[in-house]
């Protein structure tokens, strides 16, 4: 039939075209030999629709219904690269993280970034009292949502931009910037702890003061008090109406297990 043979003759324009896979996917009615797992696009992935010449939509092709899966998981795998969560940090989420006494107001209002309910966070604190795990936690939930997030250790953060390279970057320095000033969501780990060269607080002004006039989702951790953070970005994580500076003031995790470890008998 004319009609068939039309289709197969674009099938095979747009696998020649370098596309994944593709092809207008009416159904075959055509019997076959061949078997396909989806009778709709025949496991090419694409369908067109049914519409006469000169139609709108006549040509256009969609994605099946059959990739709908494959395609969400690799939209998340893509997100989760983008994040760039430190490799060896699998079960820094909420589920693994181990409550104790001083972390409450810090579990709850991570708990409401990660709902969209807070859009600014900076826990303050300690060596080791789970900032950093809370902040991942929070990347990681956004990411099960299909929502795109950053994680930036600000020491190395700076030092990437500065020299305009990332391993896994596909993107240009210009590029790689604004990604971090409009991403979805973005966390600063060890805020404080990068070399404070004027050029390195030039960056990080122009960072969080770009998040904070557009009412952008931030988490900033950081061991330093306030009055020892830039000015301007101190007083940009303190004045937001749409955020929360937490103080955390629970023991070390070391020394809490070495506390609550049952003393051994004599």
């Amino acid at each position: 039939m004319q009609e068939e043979s039309s289709f197969q003759r674009l099938g095979q324009v747009l696998a020649n075209s370098g596309l994944p896979q593709t092809t207008s996917a009416k159904k075959a009615s055509a019997p076959s030999s061949i078997e396909y797992k989806c009778p709709i696009c025949h496991d090419l992935g694409w369908v067109s629709f049914d519409v006469e010449l000169g139609h709108p939509d006549f040509g256009l092709l969609v994605r099946c219904e059959c990739m709908k899966e494959a395609d969400e998981a690799e939209r998340r795998a893509r997100f989760l690269r983008l994040c760039r969560l430190p490799a060896a940090t699998e079960d820094r989420t909420f589920e693994k993280f181990e409550p104790r006494p001083g972390l409450e107001k810090a579990i709850q209002a991570a708990q409401q970034v990660a709902a969209g309910k807070l859009r600014w966070l900076t826990l303050m604190g300690g060596v080791d009292t789970g900032k950093s795990h809370l902040a991942m936690a929070i990347a990681r939930k956004w990411l099960e949502q299909g929502k795109p997030a950053r994680y930036a250790a600000v020491p190395v953060f700076l030092d990437e931009l500065r020299r305009g390279y990332h391993p896994d970057a596909d993107m240009s320095y210009d590029q790689e910037f604004y990604f971090y000033q409009n991403v979805d969501l973005l966390v600063l780990d060890d805020l404080g702890m990068e070399c404070p060269t004027p050029w390195a607080q030039e960056k990080l002004d122009m960072l969080v003061n770009y998040r904070y006039e557009n009412a952008l989702p931030l988490v900033v951790t950081t061991n330093l008090p306030m009055d020892q953070i830039s000015p301007r970005i101190a007083s940009r994580l303190q004045r937001t109406d749409f955020g929360r500076v937490v103080n955390i003031k629970a023991l070390e995790y070391r020394l809490y297990r070495m506390k609550e470890r049952p003393a051994k008998p004599k």
